[in-house]
């Protein structure tokens, strides 16, 4: 079978290796028929990554939706033919992080994810042909008729991360609420939060065709730029944001985020961090009843139900979002394309088993 994988800093490419097997009576093997690029699969794109990557190896990718061909032994919740998508990270259900919905710090996997190299499990990717899921039944949901392909491999990360975006956010009716990052998780935070109350919506972002996309749905716009303080307040009558859900991922949105706040409001961190030295002005958080909460090492199995029947019963299409189509075989040219937001591309779908 085909599987992408990573060879070098803004090198990926494709290798032959063999079909996937059960090693583990709660194993199943999929048959991936639609995979994605998610934006943490441009850290390792970019080699932020590189050490924890075995390059000709690896593999990439860890959203994905597909049948299954074989099931483990002690597998009862599915069976040959189901559709499933698996979460991003890998959990054991039964451990006491677990237990307590903290799924990406499971303890039996030592926080294992899919695609993301040695420091994490050495799992395979997504964006191959097949590909085995371990303790299926703890971190995988049954697809159901009505959804789609191209909507429901959203459930395996973006759509449950948006969903704890909005879950922390805690928008009420009449709220002012900010979205900063506007690639794939950000547009479904925003179109959630459009539909929570929020009396006003505020979408901030450096790529104008991202802004093009909030406005179609009601969102002020501001091209993010050394001003963007200023205009907020002015656009408020100085009273600021009550909410601020972030999915830039960078050092100065979570700066420009803090700053935005009224005096009690709420952060929700949804950007994925990689840095441990970034200062921030702990006293000015307290002086203004600040809320921060970060998610970017999401919990995504506790909230993939939710994502299901937001789909399910027509809250918001993710599917929407869908800018570009690639074959596997063209798994360079997609993550090329992704990396340099060329081509007004938002989210792409990977077709492992051909267009």
């Amino acid at each position: 079978m085909k599987i992408a994988v990573y060879n070098g800093v803004k090198n990926v490419g494709i290798r032959e290796s063999e079909l996937p097997q059960i090693s583990h009576p709660e194993d199943v093997i999929v048959r991936v028929d639609r995979a994605s690029i998610c934006g943490s699969d441009l850290y390792i794109y970019r080699g932020d990554l590189h050490a924890t990557m075995s390059p000709g190896v690896s593999g990439l990718g860890h959203e994905m939706v597909g049948h299954i061909v074989e099931v483990g032994s002690e597998v009862k919740r599915f069976k040959v033919g189901d559709r499933i998508t698996a979460a991003y990270s890998v959990s054991c259900g039964q451990c006491d992080s677990c237990r307590q919905g903290v799924t990406a710090h499971c303890e039996t996997t030592n926080k294992a994810v899919y695609g993301f190299g040695n420091a994490f499990g050495g799992m395979g990717g997504a964006q191959a042909e097949y590909m085995r899921i371990p303790y299926a039944e703890a971190h995988s949901e049954k697809i159901p008729d009505s959804i789609s392909d191209d909507q429901a491999f959203f459930v395996s990360c973006n759509l449950p991360a948006a969903i704890r975006g909005i879950q922390n956010a805690q928008i009420k009716l009449g709220d002012f609420v900010g979205i900063i990052g506007l690639g794939t998780v950000g547009q479904l935070a925003l179109r959630l939060a459009a539909k929570s109350g929020a009396s006003r919506l505020f979408a901030i972002d450096k790529n104008p065709s991202r802004l093009k996309r909030a406005r179609e749905i009601g969102a002020e716009t501001i091209l993010s730029g050394p001003n963007v303080k200023e205009q907020v307040l002015e656009m408020t009558g100085g009273k600021g944001l009550d909410a601020v859900i972030e999915a830039a991922g960078q050092p100065d949105a979570f700066d420009l985020s803090l700053s935005l706040l009224r005096p009690g409001g709420k952060y929700s961190g949804l950007g994925v961090y990689l840095g441990d030295n970034h200062p921030f002005n702990i006293g000015d958080v307290f002086l203004r009843d600040l809320n921060l909460s970060t998610h970017g090492f999401d919990n995504t199995h506790p909230n993939m139900w939710t994502a299901i029947r937001v789909i399910e019963r027509g809250l918001i299409d993710p599917s929407q979002l869908i800018t570009h189509r690639y074959a596997l075989d063209d798994i360079a040219q997609a993550y090329q394309m992704f990396d340099q937001a060329s081509d007004d591309v938002i989210k792409i779908a990977i077709h492992p088993q051909g267009l």
